[in-house]
């Protein structure tokens, strides 16, 4: 019923939303007083990557911009860097995800892998350049670390649980208009 009413493309980016708006409030909340010696995983940057390797039509351009730069705006960043990194990112999976729809999940995780170890070290180096402070290396490598370790299983969830997975080269799906 609910296909009927909205295609299943506009219903996706809708999960999407809410799943980033989930994630940013999880982040937000005050769980522990202290600094964490330690830092988790991007899940933002793992579901949009494990998402726009899939169906890069579920992940719009303009609403992840929005919602990297209300990122920036909340966490604390320098407004709009990390968000311009991103989209350059998520660009260059999506221009990479028919090339990738025939290859191994190695393969995929390789080519996310190596645009997330790329956006660090371009954001590392602007910073850098600027002369703003920013977390510490160690901080930064292992965010990263942890990011790049926890993509599988969120790539796995996405698959599994969401439904989200890599078109096959014959399909066509006629919400979106195209193959």
């Amino acid at each position: 019923m609910a296909d009927a009413l909205l295609p299943r493309i506009w219903l996706m980016r809708a999960l999407y939303l809410a799943l980033s708006l989930l994630l940013i409030f999880l982040h937000l909340l005050p769980l522990d007083m202290m600094p964490s010696g330690w830092a988790g995983p991007n899940l933002f940057l793992a579901l949009t990557f494990g998402w726009a390797v899939r169906r890069p039509d579920y992940v719009p351009l303009l609403l992840v911009a929005l919602v990297a730069l209300g990122m920036d705006l909340l966490l604390q960043r320098p407004p709009g860097l990390w968000a311009a990194i991103t989209v350059l990112g998520l660009e260059t999976l999506r221009n990479r995800a028919t090339s990738l729809r025939d290859l191994t999940f190695a393969a995929e995780w390789a080519a996310v892998s190596s645009t997330l170890v790329v956006m660090t070290l371009a954001y590392r180096i602007i910073l850098t350049v600027l002369m703003v402070d920013q977390a510490p290396l160690g901080l930064t490598l292992m965010q990263l670390l942890a990011t790049l370790l926890v993509y599988p299983l969120v790539a796995l969830l996405s698959h599994g649980l969401l439904g989200v997975r890599k078109r096959a080269p014959g399909d066509f799906d006629p919400a979106a208009g195209r193959a």
